[in-house]
């Protein structure tokens, strides 16, 4: 039960920090996309028609803090032999989680993708999501890719250990 808690505590300290960096970067990250956008030749508006906002915008801050302190409240049961509601919220995350999470890790693979079918083509996705990038600190996408495997690999190795246990 001890693995299993600690990879909720480290994967409620993710969900706790990439929303914050989001929060305190994604501003100028949005600037940043802005400006690439217009030296592609589009008006900044095509970001807004694409769906594409590199801000974290309060209410998803507050849905991966309220995911972090389930997850640390998971964890703490989970140490006092109760794990009931894990094996309830840990596979509901495991999808969900997962499925969010892997398009932030593949986001230019999924922004072109929207592109394409929307019939926007003539849009460098990956010059786009490196502008926003750039603005973000050197640890931000490992965090992100970190967030990825403990939500995905994470969550199946606390299930697995629960069985095990």
């Amino acid at each position: 039960m001890l693995i299993a808690a600690a990879l909720q505590f480290l994967l409620a300290l993710t969900y706790l920090l990439v929303p914050l960096a989001g929060h305190r970067y994604g501003a100028a990250a949005q600037r940043a996309a802005e400006a690439e956008i217009r030296r592609q030749g589009h008006e900044t508006a095509t970001l807004a028609k694409h769906g594409l906002n590199f801000t974290a915008s309060t209410g998803s801050v507050l849905v991966s803090v309220a995911i972090a302190l389930i997850l640390a409240t998971l964890a703490v049961l989970n140490l006092g032999n109760q794990s009931l509601l894990t094996w309830v919220l840990q596979p509901v995350l495991l999808i969900a989680g997962g499925f969010i999470t892997t398009a932030q890790v593949f986001v230019v693979r999924y922004v072109e993708a929207a592109l394409r079918k929307s019939g926007t083509t003539n849009i460098d996705a990956k010059a786009l999501i490196g502008a926003a990038a750039a603005t973000f600190p050197r640890w931000f996408r490992p965090l992100v890719v970190t967030r990825f495997l403990l939500t995905t690999a994470g969550s199946l190795a606390i299930l697995v250990l629960l069985a095990a246990s």
